[in-house]
């Protein structure tokens, strides 16, 4: 079984400075992740300098072809029954600064009804950076991804494999995330 799809280069640079003019346009409110979430034994399981939720109805015309590939893939490889996203969900826009990181973790939902199948990462990054590497933990252990090194990058994978962003040593890394939402596994 396949750890992660990835898209290189999905997205053009000057694509990328479309969404990203939009994303900052748009920023709906800061985004903050549920307080029993944010630690682990006294260890901090993230720190991101800033992360800001976008509303999908603003956005969504860019990610018209991105969505087409998100549900083949998912037909060809999982069969998983998913969503259509909703004009009110969110995309998240992260930016990492100089020693920001996001520890291991899993994405999940709460929601009675339903949880998330696929997170897709997008690098969003107009700027250099150094570190911000990316690693899932999988079948054969941490892995480091770096497809998602270049700008306008893509990957997907299934929301609970673990997986985390290592330190920024200089520069700046943004990503947007996009969490897919399916029917709940009985």
């Amino acid at each position: 079984m396949v750890d992660y799809f990835y898209w290189k280069n999905f997205f053009s640079k000057e694509q990328i400075q479309h969404i990203n003019i939009l994303c900052k346009d748009n920023k709906e409110k800061q985004f903050h992740d549920h307080p029993a979430y944010s630690h682990t034994h006294n260890k901090t399981l993230k720190k991101v300098s800033n992360v800001y939720a976008v509303q999908w109805k603003n956005i969504k015309h860019k990610f018209t072809n991105l969505i087409n590939e998100i549900k083949i893939t998912n037909l060809e490889n999982y069969g998983y029954n998913i969503f259509d996203r909703l004009d009110t969900d969110h995309v998240l826009f992260n930016t990492y600064y100089k020693n920001d990181f996001y520890d291991w973790h899993k994405d999940s939902s709460n929601n009675p009804y339903h949880d998330i199948k696929f997170t897709i990462l997008i690098n969003n990054s107009l700027d250099e950076y150094k570190g911000g590497d990316f690693k899932i933990f999988s079948f054969g252990g941490e892995k480091s991804v770096n497809e998602f090194n270049s700008t306008g990058s893509v990957i997907m994978f299934k929301s609970d494999i673990p997986h985390r962003v290592l330190p920024i040593q200089n520069g700046k890394r943004n990503s947007i995330v996009l969490l897919i939402k399916g029917s709940k596994f009985i």
